[in-house]
């Protein structure tokens, strides 16, 4: 089981009146148990001109690339700034997807740094219960 760094959502609107799309964009950056490769999980909905949701992972993430993922339409996925701390057991990395959304043109739908500590030593039942645990204190503050 992976463990969850960080999550982040963005959500924009293309277009005017009649030709508009919204996309929402999750990316999650997870330990997937190798402290040289870490995967991001992706989850993005569209709606307007077109309509749908794609969503998969993990993608095997371990340095600064720039990777068109799909042709048609044209996603393109550039990941910068990537810092492996693997003594103080952090990663960080910058995200900018660009997508050629049809009738609208190229539009930057993702521009976020993930980033955060992992615990090598944990079982994957001791994370998914810390993540709960987590969950659970953040939400009766």
């Amino acid at each position: 089981m992976s463990q969850v760094i960080d999550s982040k959502t963005e959500k924009h609107t293309y277009g005017t009146l009649f030709l508009k799309e919204t996309v929402t964009t999750t990316l999650t950056l997870l330990y997937t148990g190798s402290t040289t490769t870490y995967g991001l999980n992706y989850d993005s909905k569209f709606s307007g001109i077109k309509d749908g949701h794609v969503q998969g992972g993990p993608i095997s993430v371990s340095d600064n690339i720039t990777v068109v993922v799909n042709a048609n339409p044209k996603v393109t996925v550039i990941i910068s700034e990537f810092n492996n701390n693997i003594e103080n057991h952090y990663i960080s990395l910058h995200v900018i997807i660009k997508v050629d959304i049809p009738i609208i043109g190229e539009e930057t739908i993702y521009d976020q740094t993930l980033g955060g500590k992992y615990n090598p030593d944990k079982t994957g039942w001791e994370v998914a219960l810390s993540n709960v645990q987590t969950k659970l204190e953040n939400s009766l503050k």
